[in-house]
C-alpha cells in the first residue's frame, strides 16, 4: 500500500482492540520454568571459567547470550569479525577513526563443480565492504558490550582519557538506521573504505554522503534529546565534524531507484531505537514494542524498522510499509515498516493439536503386523540389555536419538496393547532406567556408555558438556561442540520428547523431583522464557526476530550464526509443547506450540524451497533445501559431509508429528521428483530409511511403506526403528492432511483449514481416524440403543444437530450404499478406537448413486443444492448437516462447529467434512 506518514488512526484503533484481546487471553506466556540453581548433584559447577570468556563479564552480571547475531563480538577472538543484524552487516573497530562500519552489498553466487549439478548454485554470500563508518577523531579503546536483550545489544567504544567519553551503538535485528550516541567530548568522523566523493548538507542536521562506488547514505546529527542540530554543526569534505557533539549520529543507505527514499528516511530519523520489548500471549499473539528516545514536547516520530517476508504475512493488520525494501544477506527482501508496535498472529491450531502420535490410523490389514513388529522391537531392546546400545552412546546427540527411538516404540506398544499392558510398562521402564543414567549414573548400575554429563557454567550461564569443556573438542570435535553451546536445541530436544513420553506412560515419574528438575533444566538451558530465571540466558537458541533458532554457540564465525537441521529444532519445540502438557503447565504447552508454529512458518519460508521460492538465487532454489544456513551465506552442504542424502536427510529427522508442520506434501513431491528420486537409495544404507520415511512417505506413503518393508531392521538409521518407520508410513496413507496452512498469517481453525484442503489431501483408498474420547451423558456410544458402539467412548451417536456417525447405526448389520464400505475394529488392543474405512469407487458408480432419491440436488433436500453427489441421509446412519433443515452454507459450518465443541482431538466435524469430500464432488466451503 502507498506510504502515508499521517495514517495513524486505524492503527490506534487496532492497538486498542489488541490490548483488549491481550487481556481476554489471560496475559503472557513468558513465565519462568524454574528459578532455583541447577541441581549440583547432576550439574557440577564447572572447575574453571569457560575457555571462551565473555568480554562483557565485567560489565554485565548474570547469564550471557550465546547463539545470537552479536556473539562474535562477545569473545576476544571474534571482535574483529562482522555481525549481521540484517539487512546491514557491521564491524566494530577501535583502530584509527573507523568505529562502527556498515556494509550492504550484492550476493555473490558460486556454481557447483559436481558433474550434473554445474547449473546449480552451491552457495552464495555477500562480501563485507565498509561503505561508511561512524567513528571519532579522537582515539578509542577496545569495544565492549554494555547492554544485552533478546533482540540486540548496546556496544561501546570508550576512551583512556576519561570514563565519561564514549560512543554507544544500539544494535538490533532489522534496524533501519545505524546509530552512535556520542558523550563526553568525542568529535564524530564519517569514513569509508572507498573514497568519499560528495558531502552535502541538505538542511540542519541532515547531510548526503556519496562514495566512489556510487553508494549514497543519509547522515544525521541529533541533539541528546533527538532534535536535529543547528547550522553550527557541519562535516568537511573528508567526513570530519567541525566540533564535538553530545548527541546522536545516524546513517542509512539511500536507494537510488526508489523515488523520494531520502525523504522517507528523513521523516523517521529522529525516532532513535534504543530497545525492543517482547510479549507472547496465548493463541499465538506476538508483540514487539520498539523503545525510542524521548523528545522535547513529548512528540516523537514513529520507528522505521525492517521486516522479513514471513513477518509481514503474520501481521494481524496490514502494516504501514514504507518504500525502500533492501535485500538481506540470506533471507531475501526486507521491507521497512513504520510503527512503534508490531503485533503478529501465528496460526497455532495445528501445533496445539499435535499429540504423541501422528494423526491417522494404519489400514486394518497392517495393524496386526505393526503390533507384532513393535513387540519384536521391544523384545530386542530387552534382550541382554540391548536398549543400552541404542540409548547410551557416549554423546548427548547420539544418545538422545536413541532415547526417542525407544520412546516411539513405547507409544506403539501403548496403542496396540494398552497403557497398563506389561509390555508397554516394560518399555517405559527402559526410558526410566535410561534417564537415571543421565542424572544419577553414580548410583545406577549398568550405565556404561552414558554421556559423561554437563557442568553448570556460570561464565555464560548454561549446562555445557564435560567433553570438550577444557580442550579443543569445544570447537566441534566433541559432541558437535556442545561444550561451546553448539546444537543444544538439537541434542536436548530428544530428551525432552522422551521425558514427556515417559510421563504419559508412567505418570508417577512426575513425583520424582530429580527427574522433573533434570528435564526442566534442559528446557531452561535452551529456552528460558523469563528474566526471573537468573541462571540461564533468555531463549538461548530461538531468535524472536527471525522466528527460528540458531545452532552455533560461542565459537566465532565470519558468516555469523547458522542452522543446519530444521527438523531437530522443531523436535525441541514439539517436546516443550508435550512436556508442558504432561506436567500440567498450560502456559508452557502454549509457548511450545507458539514457537513451533512460528518456526515451521520460517522453515517453509526460507529453508525448504519449493520451485517458486522468491528469497534465494533461482539457481540455488533448485537444490530444494538450503543445507547450512548462515546469516551471511547459504551453503548446500552439511557439517559432516556434502553427499546429497546427508543434506536432505538432516532436514527430516527425527520422525515426529512436528515434522508434518513444515514438510508439506507438495514440497516433498517436488524434492523427490527433482532430487531424491535419482539417488541409489540402497536398502542397506541407513540414510535410505530417513529419505523414504521423511520424504516419499509424505506424498506416496504406500510406495514408501513397501520400500521400508524391504529393508532389514539393522539397516535403519540409528535414531529410527523399522517398526516406527512402517507405522509412520502406514498412518500417512490414512491420515488427513493436518500440515500447517501455507498461508502463515491465517488464523482459521484447523478443521476449517482442513476442509479447504481435503480435495487434494485424501488420495488413498482408505481413510481412518480416532474417535473423540469425551463422553456425554446423552447420546452416548454406550447407550443401549446403539449396541454396535458399546466398545467406544465419546459423542459419536445420533445427535440433535444432525451429525450421525456410521458406527452408531441402529443395526450393526445396516447395509452401506453401493459406493461406500465400512470396517469396524473391536480389537481388545484398540479400546476406545474405531476404524472407519471409506473407499471411493469410480466416477461412474458415484454418478449412478447421485441419481437416486438421496441426490444432493434433489428437490427434497434444497439445502444441498449447491453440492453434487450422495451426501444425504442413508440407511447406514451416515448423516451430513448440510442435508438437514439448514438453508445456507454458514448454517452448515455452524452445525459442524457445534459438533466440534463436543469432541476432543480429532473432531466429529473433521469426520463429516471427510465424508462430504469423498461422497460429493465439491467439499463443504465455509
Amino acid at each position: 500500500m502507498p506510504y502515508r506518514p499521517a495514517m495513524a488512526s486505524r492503527y490506534l484503533r487496532h492497538m486498542v482492540l489488541t490490548a483488549s484481546i491481550w487481556l481476554a487471553r489471560g496475559g503472557g506466556l513468558l513465565q519462568p520454568v524454574g528459578t532455583a540453581a541447577p541441581d549440583s548433584r547432576v550439574f557440577e559447577t564447572a572447575p574453571a571459567p569457560h575457555q571462551f570468556v565473555p568480554i562483557h563479564a565485567g560489565t554485565l552480571d548474570g547469564p550471557k547470550a550465546t547463539n545470537k547475531f552479536w556473539t562474535n563480538w562477545a569473545v576476544a577472538s571474534g571482535t574483529e569479525l562482522p555481525i549481521f543484524p540484517m539487512p546491514y552487516a557491521l564491524k566494530l573497530s577501535s583502530a584509527g577513526s573507523r568505529g562502527l562500519q556498515v556494509s550492504h552489498g550484492d550476493q555473490v553466487p558460486t556454481y557447483s563443480t559436481q558433474a550434473g549439478d554445474v547449473s546449480k548454485v552451491s552457495h552464495y554470500m555477500t562480501p563485507f565492504v565498509a561503505e561508511y563508518a561512524i567513528g571519532a577523531v579522537e582515539s578509542t579503546q577496545a569495544p565492549s558490550i554494555v547492554n544485552e536483550s533478546i533482540f540486540g545489544i548496546h556496544a561501546q567504544l570508550g576512551s583512556s582519557e576519561s570514563p565519561n567519553r564514549k560512543i554507544t551503538y544500539p544494535i538490533f535485528s532489522g534496524m533501519a538506521y545505524v546509530t552512535g550516541r556520542f558523550q563526553g567530548g568525542f568529535t564524530p568522523q564519517i569514513t569509508s573504505d572507498r573514497a568519499i566523493t560528495l558531502v552535502e548538507r541538505l538542511k540542519d542536521g541532515i547531510w548526503r554522503f556519496r562514495n566512489n562506488g556510487g553508494v549514497e547514505f543519509r547522515i544525521y546529527a541529533l541533539s541528546e534529546s533527538g532534535e536535529f542540530v543547528d547550522a553550527s554543526f557541519d562535516f568537511d569534505a573528508g567526513g570530519r565534524m567541525n566540533k564535538q557533539l553530545d548527541g546522536w549520529v545516524r546513517m542509512a543507505q539511500v536507494l537510488q531507484d526508489v523515488t523520494n527514499h531520502g525523504d522517507t528516511l528523513d521523516a523517521h530519523a529522529q525516532a532513535v531505537l534504543i530497545g525492543v520489548d517482547l510479549e507472547v500471549a496465548r493463541e499465538g499473539t506476538v508483540r514487539y514494542d520498539f523503545l525510542s528516545t524521548a523528545h522535547e514536547g513529548g512528540i516523537r516520530p514513529e520507528i522505521l524498522h525492517f521486516a522479513y517476508a514471513h513477518q509481514l504475512k503474520l501481521f494481524g493488520v496490514t502494516p504501514r510499509m514504507a518504500p525502500g525494501s533492501m535485500r538481506s544477506p540470506s533471507k531475501g527482501l526486507m521491507t521497512p515498516v513504520a510503527g512503534n508496535t508490531w503485533i503478529m498472529q501465528a496460526n497455532v491450531s495445528a501445533a496445539s493439536e499435535l499429540g504423541f502420535l501422528p494423526f491417522g490410523e494404519p489400514a486394518p490389514g497392517r495393524k496386526d503386523f505393526l503390533a507384532t513388529e513393535a513387540l519384536g522391537t521391544l523384545e530386542w531392546f530387552l534382550n541382554n540389555g540391548n536398549w543400552k546400545l541404542a540409548m547410551l552412546k557416549g554423546t548427548y546427540y547420539f544418545s538422545g536419538k536413541g532415547f526417542q527411538k525407544v520412546a516411539m516404540v513405547c507409544l506403539m506398544l501403548e496403542k496396540f496393547y494398552g497403557l497398563t499392558d506389561n509390555r508397554t510398562q516394560a518399555c517405559a521402564q527402559i526410558l526410566a532406567d535410561g534417564f537415571k543414567c543421565l542424572y544419577d549414573a553414580s548410583s545406577t548400575s549398568g550405565c556404561q556408555g552414558a554421556p559423561r554429563g554437563s557442568y553448570y557454567d556460570s561464565s555464560w550461564g548454561g549446562i555445557a558438556s564435560k567433553d570438550g569443556f577444557q580442550d579443543d573438542g569445544c570447537l566441534g570435535h566433541a559432541d558437535f561442540g556442545n561444550a561451546c553451546y553448539n546444537d543444544h536445541h538439537y541434542h536436548f530436544g530428544y530428551f525432552v520428547v522422551s521425558a514427556a513420553v515417559l510421563v504419559k506412560l508412567a505418570p508417577q515419574w512426575l513425583d520424582s523431583s530429580v527427574f522433573v528438575d533434570f528435564v526442566d533444566t534442559l528446557v531452561r538451558d535452551t529456552t528460558n522464557p523469563s528474566k526471573e530465571d537468573g541462571y540461564f540466558p533468555l531463549f538461548r537458541s530461538f531468535d524472536w526476530f527471525d522466528l527460528h533458532s540458531w545452532s552455533r554457540g560461542v565459537v566465532p564465525s565470519a558468516d555469523g550464526k547458522d542452522q543446519e537441521s530444521t527438523s531437530e529444532e522443531l523436535n525441541l519445540l514439539y517436546g516443550i509443547h508435550l512436556w508442558g502438557s504432561v506436567t500440567r503447565r498450560e502456559w508452557l504447552q502454549q509457548l511450545g506450540a507458539t514457537m513451533l508454529a512460528l518456526a515451521a512458518t520460517s522453515v517453509q519460508e526460507f529453508f525448504l524451497m519449493k520451485r517458486d521460492n522468491p528469497h534465494h538465487h533461482p539457481d540455488f532454489v533448485r537444490n530444494r533445501v538450503t543445507g547450512i544456513f548462515f546469516q551471511n551465506k547459504v551453503h548446500y552442504t552439511t557439517w559432516f559431509g556434502a553427499e546429497t542424502k546427508y543434506i536432505h536427510g538432516i532436514q527430516m529427522l527425527p520422525l515426529s508429528p512436528a515434522l508434518l508442520l513444515s514438510r508439506t506434501r507438495e514440497f516433498c513431491r517436488q524434492e523427490w521428483e527433482d532430487i531424491l528420486s535419482s539417488l541409489p537409495l540402497s536398502v542397506t544404507d541407513p540414510w535410505t530409511s530417513i529419505l523414504l520415511s521423511g520424504g516419499l512417505a509424505l506424498f506416496d506413503p504406500g510406495e514408501a511403506y513397501q520400500r521400508l518393508l524391504a529393508m532389514s531392521p539393522e539397516h535403519m538409521d540409528d535414531g529410527l526403528t523399522r517398526a516406527w518407520a512402517l507405522y509412520w508410513a502406514a498412518v500417512q496413507e490414512g491420515s488427513l492432511d493436518t500440515q500447517t496452512s501455507t498461508t502463515p498469517g491465517s488464523v482459521a481453525t484447523s478443521f476449517t483449514a482442513t476442509a479447504t484442503r481435503l480435495g487434494t489431501a485424501v488420495s488413498s483408498a482408505t481413510t481412518t481416524f480416532r474417535t473423540p474420547e469425551t463422553t456425554l451423558a446423552h447420546a452416548s456410544c454406550s447407550s443401549q440403543m446403539h449396541p454396535a458402539c458399546n466398545h467406544l467412548a465419546g459423542y459419536c451417536c445420533p445427535s440433535p444437530d444432525g451429525v450421525m456417525l456410521a458406527c452408531c447405526a441402529n443395526s450393526p448389520t445396516s447395509t452401506m450404499p453401493p459406493h461406500v464400505s465400512r470396517h469396524i475394529s473391536t480389537s481388545s488392543a484398540m479400546t476406545n478406537v474405531t476404524t472407519v474405512s471409506i473407499t471411493r469407487e469410480s466416477e461412474t458408480t458415484s454418478a449412478a448413486a447421485a441419481a437416486n432419491d438421496n441426490d444432493c440436488s434433489s428437490p427434497s433436500h434444497s439445502a444441498c443444492n449447491h453440492l453434487r453427489g450422495n451426501c444425504c441421509p442413508t440407511d447406514d446412519g451416515i448423516m451430513l448437516s448440510c442435508c438437514g433443515a439448514t438453508t445456507s452454507q454458514n448454517a452448515v459450518v455452524d452445525q459442524l462447529s457445534k459438533a466440534k465443541s463436543h469432541c476432543g482431538f480429532l473432531t466429529v466435524a473433521n469426520m463429516c467434512l471427510l465424508v462430504a469430500t469423498l461422497l460429493c464432488d465439491n467439499p463443504l466451503r465455509a
